[in-house]
């Protein structure tokens, strides 16, 4: 186990979940896409960081790791918190999909624990409402 996999295990859920909404919803994720001085009125953005690991990430296989992952959502402030709800409801569904998930003997064992929000946020200067949800996450090499 890597942080690439680790990022994988939260990301592709993510983004499989948004495109398949219709029409698709364009997402971002921190470190390897950045949000576009043109992006669309509604895209959804994620961070993804690390916190504590069991052993030295010099050698790259890790067996325990730990961090936290915010997603916000953004809508246009004319579609107000009913499409920014809908939007952190699919976030609500992958983060219980990843923790429905069995454990087996070839994968990463993921678990996203104390999830927070939707809170909603309507500044003055930007153009987009933003819903954001965060929480802990917690992955163990189980291969």
């Amino acid at each position: 186990m890597n942080f690439q996999s680790i990022a994988a295990a939260l990301e592709v859920p993510l983004n499989d979940a948004f495109a398949s909404l219709s029409p698709p919803v364009k997402i971002f994720f921190d470190n390897v896409v950045p949000v576009a001085p043109d992006a669309p009125t509604e895209y959804v953005r994620v961070n993804i960081s690390f916190g504590s690991i069991s052993e030295s990430a010099l050698d790259c296989t890790l067996s325990r790791a730990r961090g936290a992952i915010i997603v916000r959502c953004y809508t246009m402030k004319d579609a107000g918190p009913l499409r920014a709800r809908q939007l952190s409801s699919v976030v609500s569904s992958v983060f219980s999909e990843i923790n429905s998930s069995e454990k087996n003997t070839t994968d990463i064992f993921m678990r996203v624990q104390d999830i927070e929000g939707p809170m909603f946020y309507l500044g003055n200067q930007e153009p987009q409402f933003m819903a954001r949800m965060e929480a802990t996450w917690h992955a163990a090499n189980i291969g």
